[in-house]
């Protein structure tokens, strides 16, 4: 089969609408597309199927290529890597350009074609974009972005706009805290790519849920894209003859990467709790900390001084958000969620917070961190059913939503026929005008289905 990547006819179809309709994207795309190229010519591998759909809302593309065996000198595992990060490059790609045209839509909406001068824009990123506007007109080599000032900001000043502007985005999601937390692990993941670090299977799957349960939200014909239909091997650096050689520098380099630091933990956790970090920044140092406690992932031997440590940690954060105003809690929660990636620190969470955590969303606390937490805690396990008949009785839909988005209702199997039977009974009472409310409980009917 000919390698339709080197077909002219595909570029000239794809920078035709692009340039059109998008022209930002165009010299972007192509990047992207030398990339796959890249791929094509040096690995050996079975038909590979890219359906790119929605990657404009009203366009949908389907490439179809193959990859011919060409030998290469080179280690397998490092293609599998870059197979893995190039699929999830590209979905992140799509989806942080389509946030930047979704903020743009809603902005002129609320606001006309001089939108940003309107929206509530945090200073540092006004003076980036202003450097970065400048700075194409004197460095003539640069591309030129030809878009409003919001494809001059970076991918997590994205989610710092939609929570400055929130009034004007709330219709369009379930709760703030549950679009920042997604965006915020998206952006994590993001650096990795970034930097070339190589990224887990779960954090590419992360990346697939997030972005579907976002374009579900938003309701646009947008899904994420698989691009390699064999599963990429696990990328962790275990040792073999083959690629000891090949791995040893990189081996070396990624374990310094991993070493948690505990002292940098603890300078901060110390300097938040004398009040020397001001509330505006406070997200971005609790970023700080979970950069280091997600680090655990790779941890297969935590000895019992780094065990003490963790307790101090957990013990620490849980009474940050005791004392303090609960706008940080979903932050904290974030971080707190970071122990479950690893079984001790895990058992950590559970043995410090379990009770506080069941109280705070017993008290109407409907994060997403505390859902998944409470999900590994199997705290829903017996209780599901009275928690949803419950929600559909107050019409608690930012509940149902959060539940929608975190729960694997496949879970409750053997009690799914009785569940399914009461939510049907009251979905018939559901007045005919509460839609919202009607949609919500079908949509969890068929996932118990």
């Amino acid at each position: 089969m000919v390698g339709h990547f080197e077909n002219p006819d595909y570029y000239n179809q794809i920078t035709k609408i692009l340039e059109t309709e998008r022209p930002y994207l165009s010299k972007r795309f192509m990047a992207i597309m030398g990339i796959l190229i890249a791929i094509k010519k040096n690995l050996s591998t079975d038909l590979i199927t890219i359906r790119t759909i929605g990657l404009l809302d009203e366009k949908r593309l389907e490439i179809i290529t193959n990859f011919e065996e060409i030998s290469v000198d080179f280690s397998k595992k490092m293609l599998e890597m870059g197979k893995s990060m190039t699929e999830v490059y590209l979905n992140l790609f799509i989806f942080e350009n389509h946030m930047r045209y979704f903020i743009e839509r809603v902005s002129i909406k609320s606001y006309g074609k001089n939108f940003w001068e309107q929206l509530k824009i945090n200073k540092n990123i006004g003076k980036k974009v202003r450097n970065r506007k400048k700075d194409e007109t004197l460095y003539k080599w640069l591309s030129v972005r030809q878009g409003s000032d919001l494809f001059y900001t970076d991918f997590d000043e994205l989610r710092v706009i939609i929570s400055s502007n929130w009034k004007i985005f709330q219709p369009y999601f379930i709760k703030e805290n549950w679009i920042i937390t997604y965006l915020e692990d998206l952006y994590k993941i993001r650096n990795k790519i970034a930097h070339n670090i190589p990224i887990e299977e779960d954090e590419r799957n992360t990346v697939k849920t997030h972005l579907n349960n976002i374009y579900n939200q938003l309701e646009v014909k947008l899904k994420y894209v698989t691009l390699f239909t064999e599963k990429a091997s696990h990328h962790g650096f275990e040792d073999s003859e083959e690629e000891d050689e090949f791995y040893s520098e990189n081996k070396d380099k990624l374990l310094k990467l991993e070493t948690i630091d505990f002292e940098l933990i603890f300078k901060y956790l110390e300097m938040i709790e004398q009040g020397e970090v001001p509330d505006e920044n406070l997200i971005n140092t609790f970023d700080a900390i979970d950069d280091e406690i997600m680090k655990v992932r790779r941890k297969n031997d935590i000895n019992q001084q780094d065990i003490q440590k963790f307790e101090n940690i957990c013990e620490r954060l849980l009474a940050f958000m005791k004392n303090k105003d609960d706008k940080f809690d979903h932050k904290v929660l974030s971080v707190l969620y970071s122990f479950s990636f690893n079984n001790k620190t895990s058992t950590i969470l559970e043995e410090q917070s379990y009770l506080y955590l069941t109280e705070l969303f017993e008290n109407g606390k409907y994060y997403t961190s505390l859902l998944r937490i409470l999900v590994l805690f199997e705290y829903f396990n017996n209780k599901i059913e009275n928690i949803l008949v419950t929600a559909i009785k107050n019409n608690n839909i930012g509940l149902l939503n959060g539940l929608l988005s975190n729960i694997d209702f496949s879970r409750h199997k053997d009690k799914r026929f009785d569940i399914i039977r009461t939510l049907n009974q009251l979905l018939v009472n559901i007045k005919s005008n509460n839609l919202d409310l009607k949609d919500k409980v079908k949509k969890i009917i068929k996932k118990f289905q």
